[in-house]
């Protein structure tokens, strides 16, 4: 006898944290649907590696789903949130938000889904989705927290209250402040590796911080691949931060620094980069000869 899933859940963006969770709900009793209609190769290999049940459109993913996950770039999930409640679906479709977004953004993701007759959670993700388990966390906050949560097991969970934001607004700050120290790190071992330190400046960093280094060891890696995506993710801090009345000095530039990493040619070496070392990470970013060079004019601007 085939039993019946506890839930079915739509994964909208499967990229690697996307097939991380669902991995975490198929062990939970749950189906988990997706569709690579129009996704790049890469991602269709990790769809593949997860062997997710794939449908033939996101119209289908959306239709057959009692709840359906977003976790996509920062600056698709509005995009994402309309499209999605354009589509037909099930009564009581619950629509997870778990993109790194200021609060305002998600309130304005609820009133559209709200409106297409779903209900919402907020669903901040903290940590790398190769290590949710042994070392992530998950913020939670809406009215149906309770339907969530248990499918989210092993993954250390907590529950902020019914206010759609509160999820968000926590993992601003705290990405905030992780993407923020990576980018120091980075800034400041560029400028010691042209001054022929380096290695003096690392040695440095392992004695005094040690916490910091071992961080930038799990983390730093991954960096040239996703920096693009970061970048908008401090954008979104730094609105946030707005929202909060303060006017953003340091995470404002980290956020120029990291669109200035996407600019570099380190992403079409990023599956060698991954097992980098912090050192290595950092000779080749200074090695980019337009990278946080002086005479390089930044094509950015400021608008916040």
């Amino acid at each position: 006898m085939v039993e019946t899933p506890l839930e079915t859940i739509g994964i909208l963006s499967p990229g690697e944290m996307g097939t991380a969770l669902a991995g975490i709900f198929r062990q939970n009793g749950c189906r988990v649907v997706t569709s690579v209609q129009g996704r790049s190769d890469r991602t269709k290999q990790l769809v593949l590696d997860a062997s997710l049940e794939v449908l033939p459109s996101l119209e289908d993913v959306v239709r057959v789903s009692t709840i359906v996950l977003s976790t996509t770039p920062p600056q698709r999930a509005v995009g994402l949130a309309k499209g999605v409640a354009g589509m037909p679906s099930q009564a009581g479709t619950l629509y997870v938000d778990a993109n790194s977004i200021a609060p305002n953004t998600t309130k304005q993701i609820q009133q559209i889904v709200n409106s297409a007759g779903m209900t919402m959670i907020d669903m901040a993700i903290r940590g790398l989705a190769d290590k949710l388990v042994e070392r992530g966390a998950i913020y939670l906050s809406g009215e149906h927290v309770s339907r969530l949560q248990p499918l989210l097991s092993p993954i250390e969970t907590e529950n902020l209250g019914q206010e759609v934001g509160s999820a968000s607004l926590l993992k601003m700050l705290m990405g905030g402040l992780s993407k923020g120290i990576a980018t120091l790190v980075m800034e400041l071992g560029v400028g010691a590796d042209r001054a022929g330190i380096l290695d003096r400046f690392l040695q440095g960093l392992g004695r005094y911080y040690p916490d910091v280094l071992s961080a930038m060891d799990s983390v730093l890696p991954t960096y040239p691949q996703h920096a693009g995506r970061r970048a908008h993710e401090l954008e979104e801090v730094t609105s946030c931060l707005s929202e909060c009345g303060v006017e953003s000095q340091v995470v404002a530039g980290g956020s120029r620094l990291l669109h200035r990493c996407a600019e570099t040619d380190l992403g079409e070496s990023s599956s060698q980069l991954q097992t980098a070392t912090v050192e290595e990470i950092i000779r080749a970013l200074a090695h980019q000869s337009s990278f946080l060079s002086p005479s390089t004019q930044s094509p950015l601007v400021d608008a916040r």
